[in-house]
């Protein structure tokens, strides 16, 4: 504490009692100053720290926050695979509608199929054939009779080097002689073979549908297929190739 103190006050007396009053004021003023800079002792530490208002995370609490966001990034990562699975099963059902439509509009008036035919399976994914070797499917280019998307086309020659489906697969056509035609998409993953060929295809003429491993001959059955039986045809995993026979029952393509 500060003392102060006044002595020798000879003056008036009320002078003197104002010089007293001020002297007590200004003490305990002071003494107002002196306590604000003391700095609490539950403060010390915290200041020692170089923390006087936060407090740390614990370990614990860390671990708990990191598992969180762990759990909520697999959760997106599920659920981005299951829309993106989604969006190719439309996709695939898409182009076989919008394909078997309009190769059914442009062949029709002539009463067979001659000519729809295109192969791109070659190991260098750039042999497209058509009515010549390696041609490029001059037809299918012509009358715009695939989708955009699906065709891979040389920037010199104009060609098409590649056919693509929505899984990344390729796509093959075949006319029949006894009429109808066949659209055979590749690579398609189980799940989404059960969920393509238990559609209603009647629609666009699809009599029956085969479902192959590979390059083997395929298991066909007619449409509409149902659930137990699209289990027993897609057991091939991501290989799961699908014959779509159009304007046709006549299987003997097969022999």
């Amino acid at each position: 504490m500060i003392n102060l103190e006044i002595k020798n006050i000879k003056s008036h007396p009320s002078l003197s009692l104002a010089k007293a009053k001020a002297s007590r004021d200004l003490q305990i003023n002071f003494n107002q100053a002196e306590d604000a800079l003391t700095i609490p002792a539950e403060s010390k530490h915290d200041y020692k720290c170089g923390s006087a208002t936060q407090s740390g995370r614990s370990m614990i609490e860390m671990l708990g926050v990191l598992a969180i966001i762990g759990v909520l990034s697999v959760g997106g990562i599920a659920g981005y695979s299951k829309a993106m699975m989604k969006y190719r099963i439309n996709k695939t059902i898409e182009q076989i509608t919008l394909i078997a439509g309009n190769v059914r509009a442009f062949w029709g008036p002539q009463g067979n199929y001659n000519g729809f035919y295109c192969d791109c399976s070659s190991e260098s994914y750039d042999f497209c054939s058509g009515q010549a070797n390696n041609d490029g499917c001059p037809i299918i280019k012509k009358a715009k009779l695939l989708p955009d998307e699906m065709l891979t086309i040389d920037s010199t020659t104009g060609k098409i080097t590649n056919i693509t489906n929505a899984f990344g697969g390729l796509l093959w056509t075949k006319d029949l002689n006894y009429g109808g035609f066949i659209l055979e998409f590749r690579d398609i993953p189980t799940e989404a073979c059960i969920d393509i060929i238990t559609q209603n295809w009647k629609d666009v003429k699809v009599e029956n549908i085969g479902v192959a491993n590979g390059a083997g001959r395929p298991d066909v059955s007619a449409t509409p297929i149902d659930i137990d039986t699209a289990i027993n045809l897609c057991q091939h995993g991501d290989h799961n190739n699908l014959h779509f026979q159009v304007e046709s029952k006549d299987t003997s393509w097969l022999d």
